[in-house]
Formats: C-alpha cells, sequence, structure tokens
C-alpha cells in the first residue's frame, strides 16, 4: 500500500474511533442526555458533539502527525510547547464560539445563570459537565502520546529493516568474494613456485593479488578502516589490472591523490567497485582507452571520483553500471543515511562517478 494511501486510513481509522467514543456518550435507552445546556431531546446535543468531534480531531491531528514530527522529534521543545498551548487556546475560544451558534440555533439560554426549560420538565436525565479547555488539553496530551509512540514503532520498523538489509548485503558481500581463503593459501603456492623458477614478474603479479586477497580477508570484517589503507587495496588492484596488458602497451590507468587519507575511516571494499567497474568497461583489450581516480580528503570529508570511456557504446548506462554499483548504493544508504551524495552519470561516451562522503559525522 502507497504511504499517502496508508496515511489517510489511519486518518480515517482515527476519525471513527472518536466519533463512536463522542457519540457513545450521548447514547442512553430511556432517559434523555444533558451535555452542559446541549440536550438529545430537541437534538442540539447532536449538534454540538459534531462541534467538539471537528476541533479534537483538529487538535488531535495537529500534534501527532505536524508538531511531534516536526518540533519534538528534533528537540525544538520551546516552539513546540508555545505551538501546543498556543494552538489549544486558540481552538477552544473558537470552540465556544462555535458552541454559543448551536445554543442560539437551538434556541437555548446562553448566560451563565440560566436554565433550559428541558432540564427542568426532564428531572431524570443523564448529564455531563464537560469544560472545553481542559478536554482539549487532555486530547492534546493524546495526539502528542500518539505521535510519539507512531514514532517509536516507525523508527524500530526501521531499523529492523535496515539491519536486515545489512545482513542480505553482507552475505552478497561474502557470496563476491567466492571463497577467499582457498584463493589465498593457492596464491602462496604459486608464489614459493615463481622463486624457485625466478620469475620476478609472475612473483610481483603474485604478491599484488595476495595484497588484495588479503584485504579482502582480514579487513572487510571491520566496520571501518583507515581510507590510506583502502587505496593500498585500489592500487594493488590497478597493478593486478595492468598485468592482462604488454610491457609495450601503455595503459592509461591513474590515481591522483590530494589530502591525508590517514585522517578519514571508511567502509571497507567500498571503493574498489567503482574502480573495478571502471577497468572492465574503459580499457580495450589492447589498452586503448582509460580510467582515471581522484581521491581528495578535506576537512573530514571524502570525495571520490571515477572517470572512464564507455568503449562499447551499443550497451546502456545500466549494463555498465552492473550489480556491483547496485551493492555499493545499498551499502552507502545502510551506512551513510544522509551523509553522502552519489552520482553516476553517461555524457557524450563518458562514463562518471562522483562520491562524497562525511563519514566522520
Amino acid at each position: 500500500m502507497k504511504p499517502k494511501a496508508a496515511a489517510g486510513l489511519e486518518k480515517l481509522a482515527i476519525g471513527l474511533v472518536f466519533a463512536a467514543a463522542f457519540y457513545g456518550i450521548l447514547y442512553h435507552p430511556t432517559l434523555p442526555v444533558f451535555i452542559n445546556e446541549f440536550n438529545t431531546v430537541d437534538g442540539s446535543a447532536y449538534a454540538s458533539r459534531f462541534v467538539d468531534l471537528v476541533v479534537a480531531l483538529a487538535i488531535f491531528f495537529s500534534a501527532a502527525f505536524f508538531l511531534v514530527p516536526r518540533y519534538l522529534e528534533k528537540r525544538k521543545f520551546l516552539p513546540f510547547a508555545v505551538l501546543a498551548l498556543a494552538g489549544i487556546a486558540v481552538l477552544s475560544l473558537f470552540h465556544h464560539e462555535l458552541h454559543r451558534v448551536v445554543l442560539r440555533m437551538f434556541n437555548l439560554p446562553m448566560g451563565p445563570n440560566e436554565i433550559s426549560d428541558k432540564m427542568i420538565t426532564y428531572y431524570r436525565r443523564r448529564s455531563y459537565d464537560l469544560p472545553v479547555l481542559p478536554v482539549n488539553l487532555a486530547i492534546g496530551m493524546l495526539g502528542i502520546l500518539y505521535g510519539m509512540s507512531r514514532d517509536w514503532i516507525r523508527k524500530a520498523r526501521a531499523e529492523s529493516r535496515l539491519r536486515q538489509e545489512k545482513m542480505k548485503a553482507d552475505i552478497d558481500l561474502l557470496r563476491s568474494q567466492i571463497n577467499p581463503h582457498f584463493f589465498f593459501n593457492a596464491l602462496n603456492n604459486i608464489y614459493a613456485i615463481t622463486q624457485r623458477k625466478g620469475d620476478e614478474e609472475t612473483g610481483e603479479a603474485v604478491v599484488k593479488l595476495s595484497g588484495l586477497m588479503r584485504h579482502m580477508i582480514y579487513d572487510s570484517g571491520a566496520a571501518e578502516i583507515g581510507l590510506d589503507r583502502e587505496l593500498e587495496h585500489v592500487k594493488n588492484f590497478i597493478e593486478v589490472a595492468r598485468l592482462k596488458f604488454a610491457p609495450d602497451e601503455r595503459v592509461d590507468i591513474a590515481l591522483a591523490e590530494k589530502g591525508d587519507p590517514r585522517s578519514v575511516k571508511i567502509a571497507p571494499l567500498l571503493l574498489i567497485p567503482f574502480v573495478e567497474n571502471a577497468v572492465k568497461h574503459g580499457l580495450g583489450s589492447r589498452g586503448e582507452g582509460y580510467v582515471h581516480v581522484g581521491v581528495e580528503v578535506e576537512d573530514g570529508r571524502l570525495r571520490f571520483s571515477v572517470i572512464n570511456p564507455i568503449l562499447d557504446k551499443g550497451k546502456p548506462i545500466r549494463e555498465h553500471s552492473g550489480i556491483g554499483l547496485d551493492n555499493v548504493r545499498k551499502r552507502l544508504g545502510l551506512l551513510y543515511p544522509g551523509r553522502h551524495a552519489l552520482d553516476v552519470s553517461e555524457a557524450d561516451g563518458i562514463f562518471s562517478v562522483e562520491l562524497t562522503v562525511r563519514p566522520g559525522e
């Protein structure tokens, strides 16, 4: 169900509950019911109850759906108290004047010492004396309590949903690692072979790949790591990516850094999917194309960018971004809600990613 429809049904249900409670007071199978000067004999009580119901709902909805989320949840206590008291006072004054209108409509006494003839005639009666202001204050408090409970339930559900999504993202991340322990042990064996054969180039490649696997095994379980360690992982990935090409093929993969990466901590394995995607789609089989990565740290804020050409221009941007970037979007939303901005765009055959994160806030 859409949020607007659900909110409408919620308010309708509250209105029906209030209507049942307000008009339930008037029901009595044998005796007339009097509320102040209003009564069920001439029907004035039903008209006054309608006025009471409208004002009560206005107070309740204003408190629960406006004042609590806009002021109380944000700890703006002074404007909340002022608006709540002022609103109830104004609505109570309006309430009182509407009651006087109903009294005139039914030709009932309006003076403080006047008594309706019906109150004398029907001496066996069920009567209530309900002052306007205290009742409205009580309804206002009820609205505030309802709004706070509603906010607590909404936050609890949101936190539960975030935990479930984070668990799913963690499972997806583990699946994407494809049993890294096995590969890590295998790489150690391969490195030993390269040392025996004197193959320094292959040995260096194995060391770089081993660094990648080590990062995935030991750093991915941490909540946060230093940006310098994450960048080391990116550099190792870039060096491994270069191994695909022959020495005479000049491959344009550049990483530009600005600021101190040690001053910022981020979630592990957050940046590598962007670089991996750029290498996959921005470099051809003979080294054509380029991948330019930029990292800037300033005042605890990380700005990260990746730019690459789209060599296969027949594919839409969705196919270039891939599942990995979708997972990163989800992780960013879970880890840095309201503290990140991600812009993925395609223009003139250039694919670009711009990420800003404020991890320390």
